[in-house]
């Protein structure tokens, strides 16, 4: 089950983009129109609005890296009032990205998906707090009231647990999409993603404290990306050209955050974007990025190792039921292919 909560977008606040490299001036690749292939279509469903975090995805449009490889895509908006699985499994979409908890649980469900990349090796998925009163470790949220999404509370409590503590030490309260109960003192901390929220905070000027999940021992993956299992067995070709030109435009658009934001905010983000806020979480994302092997493999790599450990964590607090493996959720060949070319 998805542990994080709801995203919202950033609102505009009127930052001014102004100062940002000019997206049409920058170095391109050379995509020569003699270079690329008969495009086929492929639809990708997003797992929430269109923003920085798929800022790779359009940086690969824009640049043509997808009509090159003979790909031509289209990315569909998610959002609050969207089942991102449903419409991949339902074959409105044939390609898509979430946090792996859903998938998990929609795999045990006998759902037809498989992962076939990560965006984030290492997730941002956070316990924040403000500076002035930071929350430290696990023992520290001893007395204390913390926001958590409905979904990840089971996964939560084994936190504490592991950490020594009982149920009653913590007061758990659902959590809103706009972290503002932390800055009203409603609540002490708040789960959700320090690229996302914790950026939110910072550019309204509140100071935070991040706790990683991941290094409480939480591991999970987001921007997770996953297929139909007919389709992917049926397309391989092309599905690993869609890796490939998402892998060249991933990679320009952290080594280029600024024009990448831009892009964004001016062309092919959801309304409202805020240039600075959209700056701050492309460069705040990198290190999630490139951890692991993200830099060791290449981008968007799969670690089986890692997505074994997620799945012992889900099956420890009962969401998963089963004997899956890493081996059932997941197939690395695609991403391989990619990164071997």
């Amino acid at each position: 089950m998805d542990f994080s909560p709801t995203r919202r977008r950033l609102l505009k606040t009127g930052a001014s983009a102004a100062a940002a490299t000019s997206f049409a001036s920058s170095s391109w690749m050379g995509l020569g129109a003699a270079f690329a292939q008969q495009a086929k279509p492929v639809s990708f469903q997003l797992s929430w609005i269109k923003s920085i975090q798929y800022g790779g995805f359009f940086v690969s449009v824009e640049q043509g890296s997808y009509k090159k490889f003979g790909v031509e895509p289209t990315f569909v908006s998610g959002g609050p009032n969207v089942d991102p699985i449903a419409n991949v499994a339902s074959g409105q979409s044939q390609l898509g990205d979430r946090p792996i908890g859903p998938l998990i649980v929609a795999k045990e469900k006998g759902i037809p998906i498989k992962v076939i990349g990560t965006v984030f090796q290492k997730s941002p998925y956070s316990i924040m707090s403000l500076a002035k009163s930071p929350i430290k470790s696990l023992q520290d949220m001893k007395g204390k009231t913390i926001a958590v999404g409905v979904g990840g509370r089971p996964l939560f409590l084994n936190l504490l647990l592991d950490a020594g503590l009982k149920p009653g030490d913590v007061t758990i309260v659902p959590s809103a999409p706009d972290p503002t109960a932390l800055v009203s003192g409603q609540v002490d901390g708040y789960c959700g993603y320090s690229t996302n929220q914790g950026v939110m905070l910072q550019s309204r000027g509140v100071e935070i404290y991040s706790l990683n999940a991941q290094d409480l021992g939480l591991p999970e993956t987001t921007g997770t990306l996953y297929g139909r299992e007919d389709f992917l067995k049926a397309n391989k070709d092309l599905v690993v050209s869609f890796l490939k030109a998402s892998i060249e435009g991933l990679g320009w658009s952290l080594k280029n955050p600024e024009p990448t934001a831009k892009l964004m905010v001016e062309k092919y983000g959801a309304p409202g974007l805020d240039y600075q806020a959209q700056l701050r979480e492309i460069n705040e994302s990198k290190p999630y990025i490139e951890f692991g092997p993200g830099t060791a493999k290449g981008l968007l790599a799969l670690d089986l190792s890692l997505f074994d450990k997620i799945i012992d964590v889900y099956r420890k607090v009962g969401i998963v039921k089963s004997d899956m493996k890493a081996a059932d959720l997941c197939d690395p060949t695609y991403i391989d292919a990619a990164l071997s070319a």
